[in-house]
């Protein structure tokens, strides 16, 4: 952990005044990808100023998308090689105006459940050794140069426990060196009017001088999470683990969630899907595999779900009609698709598969055709219906999701392929199109991704969900005294636990 740095060289400068909207904080996204982050601040009242990324497709989506959101304050962008953070010159990115937000998604698959089995075993040489884990202090760097009003930084639950080690109290301890209170907390998307169970960590914190507490912002849509996902973060022992702070006051930097007094219910994958065309071509299909070619611009087939109708007209966004509805060509599992019950996995996947081989064997040999067991022939026809991943290493390869409640996490991992998210329907027997993953993550469908199928599934699976990033910016905002553009169904109610706590705007920011 580094040490408290003098007071003087802690608190923000005076030297570097705002020059923008004096009315809207001016934000800088680092690691920014397709912009998740960057729609939420930008719809709740923000002027993105600056946005990062290693990622050049990533960076045409952001480049396309956030830019159209505020034709009237350009971005300075920065992606490929020149957003390479290790040689980024944080000069470049703001110019002259004070940065007053600073928010970002350091790349954390060295911290994942499944980065860090590939990580020597988890033995301490091997973490140390990924890149991807040191990528935060980037981050902390970003936040000493521009010491802006506030930052929130997203990242995966594994920091809390890395070879036993909480990497996250100890990446909050760095940035209150910085000179901010911080806090951190657990939020699962769902709570927040995202149709999908993904927990992601979120660390909040605020210049000294501007005596914020740190929270997060109420609760908004009632849903008590299955086993295995975090219910209360605060109440976590295994994860408490209370340090000092940089004011000396020892306590936790954990947050205690707040749930609304009236709490609407989760929305479903059925809310989030239901009104988007249904996809049935590909089952009269030549039965190649691959993708479909990009299919046309699609009118939707019926009325959003009461509580789904942003994704049709978010604000900022012009209203459109359905791209980017495309899904991979899976032959072979058509039928296996449509005989799964909603919920069932790869085992049940693969007793289906086998039921169909054995009765298109029989089927065969009636025929006349005869598959001597172990042969090559055999082989090849066993193939034609059965997937070749051993049943004890893929439980959740494939699973069909269940229209009535929400779904589990989207991931990256849909770039390599999309069976862990099998379409309810069984009538169109295929799994998640492209536009359905970024409904399951919040996108708005007037949001266009770039990029090959590969490109377009990782960018949504490793973006923060624009409804969560919209509550919290919100949240923000208001305690630095702006006026906050809230999600609707926070109309009426204070997005913030304290709601009146706030601050006037400093003068100097």
């Amino acid at each position: 952990m580094t040490s408290p740095r003098d007071k003087s060289d802690i608190f923000y400068s005076p030297d570097v005044v705002r020059k923008g909207n004096i009315n809207r904080p001016s934000v800088v996204d680092l690691f920014c990808g397709a912009g998740g982050l960057s729609l939420g601040f930008a719809t709740a009242g923000c002027t993105i100023i600056g946005a990062v990324d290693l990622d050049e497709v990533a960076g045409e989506t952001y480049r396309t998308n956030i830019s159209s959101i505020q034709s009237d304050s350009p971005i300075n962008l920065f992606f490929g090689e020149n957003g390479n953070i290790e040689n980024l010159n944080f000069q470049h990115v703001n110019g002259d105006i004070a940065v007053d937000l600073l928010i970002g998604g350091p790349p954390c698959q060295g911290f994942s459940k499944l980065g860090r089995a590939k990580l020597d075993s988890l033995s301490d040489e091997g973490f140390k050794g990924d890149p991807r884990n040191t990528l935060y202090r980037r981050f902390v760097d970003a936040v000493r140069f521009w010491k802006p009003q506030a930052f929130l930084m997203e990242n995966v639950i594994g920091m809390l426990s890395v070879g036993g080690r909480n990497v996250a109290e100890e990446a909050a301890g760095e940035l209150a060196d910085c000179g901010y209170n911080v806090g951190y907390a657990v939020l699962n998307a769902v709570w927040y009017g995202v149709p999908q169970l993904r927990e992601r960590l979120f660390f909040l914190g605020y210049r000294q001088d501007l005596n914020i507490h740190p929270e997060m912002p109420i609760v908004s849509h009632n849903y008590n999470v299955p086993r295995g996902y975090i219910q209360d973060f605060s109440n976590c022992s295994e994860v408490q683990l209370p340090l000092p702070l940089f004011n000396g006051l020892s306590s936790s930097r954990k947050i205690r969630l707040v749930s609304s007094s009236h709490g609407l219910p989760a929305v479903t994958v059925a809310d989030a899907l239901s009104d988007l065309p249904a996809i049935i071509s590909h089952l009269n299909s030549e039965g190649h595999s691959g993708h479909e070619s990009r299919p046309p611009i699609l009118e939707y087939r019926g009325e959003p779900a009461t509580g789904y109708t942003l994704m049709r007209n978010w604000p900022g966004l012009t209203p459109g009609k359905i791209e980017d509805h495309e899904i991979r060509l899976t032959p072979r599992d058509y039928e296996t698709f449509r005989q799964m019950k909603s919920g069932d996995r790869y085992p049940e996947a693969l007793k289906i598969s086998e039921q169909r081989f054995q009765t298109e064997l029989q089927k065969s040999q009636s025929s006349g055709k005869v598959h001597i067991d172990g042969s090559s022939e055999w082989e090849e026809f066993r193939r034609r219906f059965i997937p070749p991943y051993p049943v004890n290493m893929f439980l959740d390869k494939w699973r069909k999701l269940d229209p009535g409640r929400p779904s589990w996490t989207v991931t990256a991992h849909l770039a390599k392929d999309s069976y862990s998210h099998i379409h309810y329907d069984s009538l169109q027997a295929r799994a998640i199109s492209i536009r359905e993953a970024a409904r399951l993550q919040s996108f708005p469908d007037s949001f266009r991704f770039y990029g090959n199928m590969g490109d377009r599934f990782r960018q949504i699976g490793n973006a923060v969900p624009p409804l969560v990033s919209w509550a919290i910016a919100s949240m923000i905002i208001q305690k630095l005294g702006y006026h906050a553009q809230v999600p609707p169904w926070s109309v009426g109610e204070s997005l913030s636990p304290d709601s009146d706590k706030t601050v006037t705007k400093p003068k100097n920011r």
